[in-house]
């Protein structure tokens, strides 16, 4: 949202560098700027959601969590609060207080006002309130926080053909165009591939290709990165790992969970960006079937994600420029 940046900037409460740094960081993990200002510890709660609330002309309110009544909690079904982002707060007569990340979401306003029979008053709240509130009232699983805002409604699915992979990274608006891409691409060298976010001190399965493998076996995936596992040994050192995956518990559940014989050879490498490992990327023969050890031309290819995710964070540092009356610095370059 250009409009909170520059509320936040006029008015003193971050920098430019800082809105860049915040964006950098929105584009590799997804959510709303203000969550990426947040996480890097660029503003408090209380700055961002008066922000907030000025950017969107209505009410911010401090959640207190003592005065959540189950009750109340109980007027909404999961499935309209997990689509929408909303969370009923308190209700006072036929006056319903609805916690929103997106107050101008009329959709979620008139279903919670026509269907449900009440008279809504949203309130802004920043969206990593959103996502404990979900959480720990509804069990709504907080992968959502990872999404890309600016993805398309739908992203058109890519063949496993090299050429067209390649051009689809190189010509992707998004990170999840460009994931979608990269895991085509993987899949013309592997029957099996699998994608995950990193996020110290998780590696987050984010989306799979192949025999029996697809975003739904994928979501269920969140490795730890401070226990001992191959996954951990590459993304600590920034290094390609091919062979049998070990017996460490770890490496045993990741196998158990994907249906992977450990007899078997497999690929985990890096995707590095700036010197920072954001993604790791799993490939294999199949369940019972042993990886071609010839990857220099897979890995050489995929130097193509990290430069399409640094065009991305320039084009949209570039629009939050524009938005806010500033020089696009369009010919600014970013380190790879």
């Amino acid at each position: 949202m250009p409009i909170l940046a520059r509320i936040l900037r006029d008015r003193g409460l971050v920098t430019e560098k800082q809105v860049e740094e915040a964006i950098r960081h929105q584009v590799l993990f997804g959510g709303r700027l203000g969550t990426s200002l947040y996480e890097l510890g660029f503003i408090t709660e209380e700055r961002l959601r008066d922000a907030l609330s000025r950017a969107h002309g209505i009410q911010a309110t401090a959640v207190d969590v003592r005065e959540i009544d189950p009750a109340v909690v109980a007027l909404l079904p999961k499935a309209l609060v997990s689509r929408h982002k909303v969370f009923p707060y308190r209700l006072k007569g036929k006056t319903l207080f609805l916690l929103m990340v997106d107050p101008q979401d009329h959709q979620a306003l008139a279903k919670v006002g026509f269907s449900h029979g009440y008279i809504v008053k949203p309130i802004v709240v920043p969206e990593f309130r959103m996502i404990q509130l979900l959480r720990d009232h509804y069990g709504v699983d907080e992968r959502w926080r990872y999404d890309d805002t600016h993805r398309p409604p739908v992203i058109t699915p890519v063949p496993a053909d090299r050429a067209a992979a390649i051009a689809h990274i190189e010509g992707g608006e998004t990170r999840d165009e460009v994931v979608e891409a990269a895991l085509a691409l993987c899949q013309s060298f592997f029957r099996r591939v699998l994608f995950f976010i990193v996020r110290e001190p998780w590696a987050i399965g984010w989306g799979g290709r192949g025999e029996g493998i697809d975003t739904r076996l994928a979501s269920t995936l969140r490795i730890p990165l401070d226990t001992p596992s191959v996954f951990q040994t590459v993304a600590r050192d920034k290094t390609v790992f091919l062979g049998r995956f070990g017996p460490g518990e770890e490496n045993r559940r990741f196998l158990e969970a994907i249906g992977k014989a450990p007899s078997t050879s497999a690929v985990l490498f890096p995707i590095v960006l700036r010197g920072r490992v954001v993604n790791l990327v799993y490939g294999d023969g199949g369940t019972l079937t042993n990886v071609k050890s010839d990857l220099g031309g897979l890995l050489a290819m995929m130097q193509k994600v990290p430069r399409a995710y640094l065009r991305i964070i320039r084009r949209r540092v570039a629009e939050t420029r524009k938005a806010a009356g500033e020089p696009s610095g369009e010919n600014d370059k970013e380190s790879e």
